[in-house]
């Protein structure tokens, strides 16, 4: 069941930076996913792996039920079901979630798993990325419906790759081509946010191979093989990505001077009764005329929808994830966090899996001895084909 499991987790995965449909709907990953979970649950009504004794789940399970209390408060007081449809998300990316810790626990091999299959998917959308490229786009969305989606996959991904390493990823083709694709993405992308959350990840990856000198020589003997590469992608597209970051620098004082209104943070003060106990995700047409579109920020969304009560679950949710765990972990958590603060990413289930192989591996950092890192390589002979780097 585990090796099966193995396979739709992969295919999952790899398919996840492959959108077909409008936002806010899920997409082809999701549905692929839904095997996966059923195969987990299933075997987790026989043997659970204690995961329910982890304040992480609880808390996450506590989230969703407070979340799914105010969506249905809503639903009865309008008679409207679009608040379930934002729940459904919450619910789905739980149920992911479970299921996808209880396989890292279950299956040695799980984190070659989720990494190759990341590193496909960034492929995929850095292929797709270089023809927007080639064609003139002013922000690449590569195979996504829009740049940010693009920038935030790319910036999640990179932390759970650089997690599955235990952030000591050797100088191999896997890491390297994972991170040419995500700096290529995200430079593409043109996502001011997604920079600044880049270099936070970046940060965490120096803290974390500051220790021994082997690690700072694999350190150093990247960064030329990155600038390389950016150099050559740049002068392959005639200066399209330096042309796209010159705009969006250009553009950054009124960005920054907008964010309030742009970012939707209004909604919050005006209507600031809501963030008590929540107004739900749908009906946005009684916030006029400061309705329209959502809060772009995950940390705005969870106040404003459901109140004090889901961001402090929110927020303790987090903190479960990364207790305890090396500055590096929460320096790395911060990037992808920092890039929430004006984009909402909470639909993202990509952000969720984070957060399950950060406290994953955060568990495993404990449990280690001294000498042995996370980032050691397990062969499972339940999964052979995944013996690489």
């Amino acid at each position: 069941m585990n090796f099966l499991g193995g396979w739709v987790l992969f295919l999952g995965l790899s398919l996840s930076s492959f959108y077909a449909f409008p936002s806010g709907l899920p997409q082809p990953s999701d549905f692929v996913m839904i095997p996966f979970i059923a195969l987990m649950l299933l075997m987790g009504l026989r043997d659970d792996r204690g995961l329910l004794q982890h304040r992480f789940i609880l808390i996450w399970l506590a989230m969703v039920s407070w979340v799914t209390l105010v969506s249905l408060a809503w639903t009865a007081l309008y008679q409207s079901t679009g608040f379930l449809l934002f729940q459904m998300f919450f619910l789905y990316n739980l149920l992911l979630g479970v299921s996808l810790a209880r396989f890292l626990f279950a299956a040695p091999s799980a984190l070659m798993v989720i990494r190759l299959a990341l590193v496909i998917a960034l492929l995929v959308a850095f292929s797709a990325v270089l023809l927007d490229l080639l064609t003139g786009r002013a922000r690449a969305t590569g195979t996504f419906n829009n740049p940010n989606q693009l920038a935030y996959f790319s910036l999640c991904a990179l932390v759970v790759v650089l997690a599955s390493y235990g952030f000591r990823p050797k100088v191999s083709p896997l890491p390297v081509l994972a991170t040419v694709a995500v700096i290529g993405n995200i430079l593409a992308a043109s996502s001011l946010g997604a920079m600044g959350g880049l270099c936070l990840v970046g940060l965490a990856w120096v803290m974390a191979n500051m220790g021994k000198a082997r690690q700072v020589l694999r350190l150093l003997l990247l960064v030329p093989v990155l600038l390389v590469s950016l150099f050559v992608l740049d002068t392959w597209t005639g200066g399209q990505v330096q042309d796209n970051l010159d705009r969006r620098f250009d553009r950054a004082p009124e960005k920054v001077d907008g964010i309030y209104a742009d970012r939707k943070y209004e909604r919050i003060v005006v209507f600031w009764e809501y963030n008590l106990l929540g107004a739900g995700e749908g009906n946005r047409e009684r916030f006029r005329p400061f309705g329209g579109n959502e809060i772009h920020s995950s940390f705005g969304t969870m106040l404003f929808s459901y109140g004090l009560p889901g961001l402090a679950l929110f927020i303790a949710l987090l903190l479960a994830a990364l207790w305890r765990a090396p500055l590096y972990f929460w320096i790395a958590a911060s990037g992808p966090l920092l890039y929430s603060v004006t984009h909402n990413g909470l639909r993202t289930t990509l952000f969720w899996i984070m957060l399950v192989v950060l406290w994953h591996c955060r568990q495993r950092w404990h449990e280690a001895p001294a000498r042995t890192s996370v980032s050691r390589p397990i062969v499972s002979s339940g999964l052979p084909w995944l013996t690489g780097p």
